[in-house]
């Protein structure tokens, strides 16, 4: 038996909308959009908060998975997209004995859409937010969470081991670095980052500095020490992974976020014999469930230093590709 309630919306919606490729300005904020019908074992929610993640833009500009599942699903039947993969709302309908009207609850589909003010989800991705834990939080928790989590088990980092972290400022990485320090304490891992004087100095609202075993500040040090490290989990890519493999030893592993480059990786350390793998996040509700638990219980700690409204979206897009937040931006929708 599923839930069933009346129907508490229209059938039209604003949402952001895509109809090619490009720059941010692509996107466009308009009325008049179907909500959409829900599907079995879905819930349609209605969003306060979406999170914006680089893959986003990627798919915005026509990069990666995400742009191929839109070419296909959308463009090549002359249908307009929306964007958006992180989403924090409440419950409206549910097709689903999992969850009923007036959740709260949060997840990452890679369905999309999350631009808007309706969605539907698949249960199986959903969670629900506890009350100590605001939706703007769980809006901008559900990429950057669940791959910190995942990307910590597939590193399988072993005890003893000295691993080089870049990027730890970012959406993932200022979650994965809180794991990270964990692992620090109770495993005897010696931990270096990479990042910026300005990103450095923010990482002391999250962690002990004083716990880790060195920085590399990339604006001045164009050379990285070689440091014999095991591992290096690198969040950037590019240029940026190539120089940072000179910290480490002959046979190391690279963990990569995102995988496309891999290849790039394993050329760059071929003299070095490394390891390289790629890993991108699958979504579930177990994960999101365990994030969601980890930020109530005060485990990990959230930035969230800026708030867009959904007809800024363009600005928010601008920002993100900048670079520079420490942290997530979030789309406010309806909350």
């Amino acid at each position: 038996m599923s839930h069933t309630v009346d129907k508490p919306y229209s059938n039209n919606q604003h949402a952001v909308v895509i109809r090619e490729f490009g720059e941010p300005e692509v996107m466009q904020y308009q009325a008049g959009v179907a909500v959409p019908e829900l599907g079995v074992e879905q819930v349609l929610v209605k969003v306060a908060y979406a999170g914006i993640n680089p893959v986003d833009y990627k798919t915005r500009q026509g990069k990666g998975w995400g742009a191929d599942k839109i070419r296909n699903d959308k463009f090549n039947n002359d249908k307009p997209a929306i964007l958006g993969f992180d989403v924090a709302g409440e419950v409206v309908a549910s097709r689903s004995d999992k969850f009923a009207s007036g959740d709260k609850v949060a997840a990452l589909t890679f369905d999309g859409s999350c631009y808007a003010e309706y969605v539907a989800v698949d249960a199986n991705l959903l969670a629900i937010v506890s009350d100590n834990v605001t939706l703007k939080q769980a809006g901008a928790l559900p990429c950057a969470g669940q791959t910190a989590l995942q990307f910590l088990a597939f590193a399988d980092i072993k005890a003893g081991e000295y691993v080089v972290m870049n990027a730890p400022a970012g959406g993932v990485g200022h979650l994965l670095i809180q794991l990270l320090m964990d692992k620090v304490a109770q495993d005897n891992i010696k931990l270096t980052i990479i990042c910026s004087p300005e990103k450095y100095a923010k990482l002391d609202s999250l962690i002990d500095t004083s716990q880790l075993t060195g920085w590399i500040d990339y604006t001045k040090d164009k050379v990285f020490p070689d440091l014999q490290a095991d591992v290096l989990l690198d969040l950037v890519g590019d240029d940026a992974g190539v120089q940072a493999l000179n910290t480490l030893k002959s046979g190391a592993r690279v963990c990569v976020l995102p995988t496309i480059w891999v290849d790039k990786l394993k050329e760059a350390g071929s003299d070095k014999n490394l390891s390289v793998g790629g890993y991108a996040v699958k979504p579930n509700g177990a994960d999101m469930e365990q994030v969601l638990q980890q930020v109530a219980d005060g485990k990990l700690t959230l930035k969230v230093p800026q708030s867009y409204p959904l007809s800024d979206v363009i600005a928010a897009h601008h920002e993100l590709e900048k670079g520079d937040t420490f942290g997530k931006i979030v789309l406010a929708v309806s909350a």
